[in-house]
């Protein structure tokens, strides 16, 4: 599922929407944090995702806001000013099984609208995109790939804001630069008057 919001994220459309793609293979950014989620809990025991949200609450300095279910946050290495993502508190590997079974999903449809609200507010534009679990009922070829897939994956929702039309984030082979630190962001954000 993905969206892109306002003409500098190549909104087409006058009115808003999100659309859901399926395709016959994994994309490439949500692979690779499928593989290394794998490899963290193969170390580790442990979600990485889980750790990281653990942390960031301890810390406080780059969550923008948190609900009894669901946290927002500027990841530490920040791929565009403002990046921000939304995570369950809870473990949770897919959003569709989190949100049939969840009774919070109006927590996270009020978080998802609040976090939207401040980052329309510093930005001419974003793309939202939901990373969840892949199909593992699929017949990939590959005889217990996924076999940790519930332990070690954590559903989420990344949003990548267009702060200036002209000037886009650096991209030199997946590195990643910003002027605006993640810490400065999340401080910005929560600063945001919001309407009740």
């Amino acid at each position: 599922m993905f969206k892109h919001a306002g003409a500098a994220a190549g909104q087409e459309s006058f009115h808003s929407c999100a659309q859901v793609a399926a395709t016959p293979f994994v994309p490439r950014r949500v692979l690779h944090e499928l593989r290394s989620a794998r490899e963290y809990f193969q170390l580790k025991e442990r979600c990485l995702f889980c750790d990281i949200l653990r942390q960031e609450l301890r810390q406080k300095t780059r969550v923008v806001e948190a609900s009894d279910h669901y946290a927002t946050l500027c990841p530490f290495a920040s791929r565009a000013p403002y990046e921000i993502w939304l995570l369950p508190r809870r473990h949770r590997h897919s959003f569709e099984d989190d949100y049939t079974r969840s009774k919070s999903r109006s927590d996270l449809a009020r978080l998802l609208r609040r976090t939207l609200q401040r980052v329309e507010s510093v930005a001419d534009g974003y793309h939202l995109a939901m990373h969840t679990a892949p199909n593992t009922v699929a017949d990939l070829g590959r005889v217990g790939y996924w076999q940790s897939l519930e332990e070690d994956f954590h559903w989420h929702i990344e949003i990548m804001p267009f702060v200036q039309r002209r000037r886009r984030p650096t991209l030199t082979k997946e590195v990643y630069f910003t002027d605006v630190a993640p810490e400065t962001a999340a401080a910005r954000l929560r600063a945001v008057a919001l309407p009740e």
